[in-house]
This record gives C-alpha cells, sequence and structure tokens, in this order.
C-alpha cells in the first residue's frame, strides 16, 4: 500500500475520572464474595465519574489530548465521531456536535456511531473510508466516551457481568496520507439471535419514560437467564472473536503469527486467556486493563492502544490488532501497521 491511499493514526489522547469504586465496595454492595471480582472477573478497582462529570467533558478532555499529541490545531478536522456505548448526557441530543463545538473544530462534520463496545473500532473504519473517498478531507477525530457505571444495580445478581461497567475516555486522530501507525483492515460479524438477553427494560419505546417502571433494576443493565446465556454463548464468542481477528489479518495480508500486540475490550479472565491461547498468542502480547480500570465499553481498545503507544510498548514495524466484542452481539477487529 502506497502512502497516498493510506490512513494513519496521527495522535492518540484518553481521560480518566478520579472516583475510584473498589471490589471490596462492590462485594459489599452486592453480596457477592470479592474473590468473585478479584480472581473470577479480574478487577481490584474501577474509575467512576461524579454526578457533574458526563460522557461529553470526558470525551472533549480526551479529544484535546489527542488532537495535542497530533500537533495540528482543531480547526482542521473535517470529520467528527463520538462512539458510545451508554447514555449520553440528553435524549434527543448530539454529543459528537458538543464535543466539536467545545474544541473549536468549526469545520468538522461531526456524528455518533453506536456499535457498543465496537464503537471505537467501526468509527476508525468509517473515518478511513470517507477520508479516502474525498480529496478534499485529511483529518478526522474518533472520541470514545462512556459513562456505564450508571447502568449497574449491584443488588441484581444476574448482571453480574456488568460489575466491571466503568467510566472514562479515549480518542484518535487520523490523517490521510500519514504513512504510520496505518490502518490496514478491519472485519467485523453480528449474531442477533442472543440481541434480547441484554438490555436496560426501562426507556425505550416499549417502556417508554413515560410510564413507572416496575423496579429500580428497569432502570440498569438487565441480563434474562444468565445461566442459559453463558451456556449458548460460549458456544458462539470465542469463534466469532477469533474468526474476525483472523479475517481482518487476511484481508491485510498477515497471519496470527505476524501479531506483535492484541488490544481487546476488558473482559473476564478466561475470555482473555481463551482468546490469546486460540491466536497461538502469550499474555505478554495484551495490555489487561480491567485489574485498575474495569471495562469502559467503547473504549478499552483505544484506551489500550494510546497506553501502549505512551509506554513505548509498540514500535516502528509492529502488527497491532483491535479487537472488541458488543452487545448485540456483535464482533469487530482493525488491523494496524505501525
Amino acid at each position: 500500500m502506497s502512502h497516498g491511499d493510506s490512513v494513519g493514526i496521527s495522535g492518540m489522547g484518553y481521560y480518566i475520572p478520579d472516583g475510584i469504586l473498589t471490589s471490596h465496595e462492590m462485594a459489599h454492595r452486592s453480596g457477592i464474595p470479592e474473590p468473585v471480582f478479584l480472581e473470577k472477573i479480574g478487577i481490584e478497582r474501577k474509575h467512576i465519574a461524579g454526578p457533574d462529570l458526563h460522557p461529553a467533558d470526558m470525551g472533549v478532555r480526551a479529544a484535546n489530548n489527542a488532537i495535542d499529541d497530533a500537533g495540528i490545531d482543531p480547526g482542521e478536522l473535517d470529520i467528527l465521531v463520538y462512539c458510545g456505548l451508554g447514555y449520553y448526557d440528553y435524549r434527543f441530543w448530539s454529543p459528537a456536535a458538543k464535543i466539536q463545538d467545545k474544541i473549536g473544530a468549526k469545520k468538522a462534520y461531526s456524528f455518533e456511531i453506536r456499535n457498543g463496545c465496537n464503537g471505537g473500532n467501526l468509527g476508525l473504519h468509517t473515518c478511513k473510508e470517507l477520508l479516502l473517498g474525498d480529496p478534499e478531507k485529511e483529518y478526522a477525530l474518533v472520541v470514545c466516551s462512556e459513562k456505564l457505571s450508571m447502568n449497574i444495580n449491584y443488588k441484581n445478581p444476574g448482571s453480574l457481568s456488568g460489575f466491571s461497567f466503568a467510566d472514562g475516555a479515549a480518542a484518535a486522530v487520523l490523517e490521510k496520507n500519514n504513512g504510520c501507525n496505518r490502518l490496514l483492515a478491519y472485519a467485523s460479524v453480528t449474531d442477533g439471535s442472543l440481541v434480547d438477553h441484554v438490555k436496560i427494560p426501562h426507556g425505550g419505546t416499549r417502556s417508554p419514560p413515560t410510564k413507572n417502571p416496575h423496579d429500580e433494576k428497569d432502570y440498569c443493565l438487565c441480563v434474562d437467564d444468565p445461566e442459559g446465556l453463558d451456556q449458548i454463548f460460549s458456544h458462539i464468542y470465542l469463534k466469532n472473536y477469533l474468526y474476525i481477528i483472523n479475517e481482518a489479518l487476511r484481508k491485510s495480508g498477515y497471519s496470527s503469527g505476524d501479531i506483535d500486540y492484541l488490544f481487546m475490550n476488558q473482559v473476564k479472565k478466561s475470555l482473555t486467556r481463551n482468546i490469546m491461547a486460540g491466536l497461538g498468542l502469550d499474555l505478554s502480547r495484551t495490555m489487561i486493563t480491567m485489574k485498575e480500570y474495569g471495562h469502559m465499553g467503547s473504549v478499552d481498545t483505544l484506551f489500550s492502544l494510546a497506553r501502549a503507544r505512551e509506554e513505548m510498548w509498540v514500535r516502528p514495524g509492529n502488527l497491532v490488532v483491535l479487537a472488541g466484542s458488543a452487545i448485540g452481539f456483535t464482533w469487530a477487529a482493525t488491523v494496524l501497521k505501525f
């Protein structure tokens, strides 16, 4: 691939709020023994945004950090996409437009993508295609921001899989004709057969906000038949995760043996081990942030990549894969060449 038809990441940034909720506190709230959090999920603490800190606020801070890292003026941005799994600051509202205004990206066309924890991956791919499809566009900004902690009721043990939900933001500046950190290929797959098993019951058209919910749990993440879901999910989760990674690698002309680093959405310990083993990779080839930061939805993969760049894990010539699974359920992967 020549640099003339490429798009690369020229800057990254993130923002993590100061508030902390520990595994000990989650155990106390839920009545679930702390070893479940420490050993099964692999979380000791997570960061929580205060009541006056919202997704767009965190997105602005991550965006400014990414723009500074890229060394550009926000007025140079042509596209701004906001990717978030959870609630926006308001209903019928655009966090992308809010961030565009706050950072001074006056010419950037701004919009939202909702694809669960795969939002960041899809955001990168969408912006790449938009940049390559318009000769007048040069820069794009992908912002992932989540305030997922507010969606959890710790008194509902059925939603244990969401107890790791945490808050934060990450962002990436994409530049056309940038020969570094190039986006090579993208692959994705959806299996909607389990879509109704995981949801927040209240607030949509089936149970609109004007109705009084039957229970406090209706406002929070609900997992229907968690044990049954685990049994069904175990058959498709790993298969689809490995499929999309290998498919993205195939499209880019590489194989799993060429991977230097794989950065994923944060899942429980056993799933992480199985994914890495399925690709023949040692755990040293990934960054596990679950222990201190929890699961930040769409933020996870870009946050891990930003941290890896910051700590100089990734070096020129490295092959990096970003991969994730998301509510719906979907799986997606992006291959980058540094």
